[in-house]
């Protein structure tokens, strides 16, 4: 991996389900992203190049298993390529935006190899959820014996 997604920020959809993604990330997304659902009723936003990493993951699957066929129908069914425009958005489709839950506001999070696009009441709830859990997720994650 040659780049690292990080840090929050706030935004909010505009009518025509334009948001804009900072300039911070779209430098390392570059202008060609791959939009499609992502876990947790958020959105994930794939530099082009990730992607196509991430495809090549799901290629070596074998399509016998049903959670692959699922997972891989899943994740590219509601996969669509985008560019940025000229002040740096994208447009959310419809249901990708209903998938979310997107109203008017949504944080928008790096988070290392891909872009993450919350409701900002979906990721509310999932760091009020989650963030009791954050020290035994890190020892159990980090902590070899």
């Amino acid at each position: 991996m040659n780049f690292m997604l990080m840090g929050e920020y706030h935004n909010n959809l505009d009518l025509k389900g334009r948001v804009v993604i900072p300039s911070k990330l779209r430098e390392t997304l570059g202008n060609k992203v791959i939009l499609t659902r992502g876990l947790d009723n958020s959105l994930f936003l794939y530099s082009f190049k990730d992607f196509e990493t991430l495809t090549e993951k799901f290629n070596s699957l074998s399509f016998m298993e049903k959670e692959n066929r699922f997972f891989t129908r899943f994740m590219f069914s509601g996969a669509i390529t985008l560019e940025f425009d000229k002040q740096g958005r994208i447009i959310i489709p419809d249901f990708l935006k209903d998938f979310a839950a997107l109203e008017k506001e949504v944080v928008i999070i790096g988070a290392l190899n891909r872009v993450e696009i919350w409701s900002n009441n979906n990721w509310n709830k999932f760091m009020t959820n989650n963030f009791k859990r954050l020290s035994e997720i890190s020892e159990n994650l980090f902590n070899s014996n």
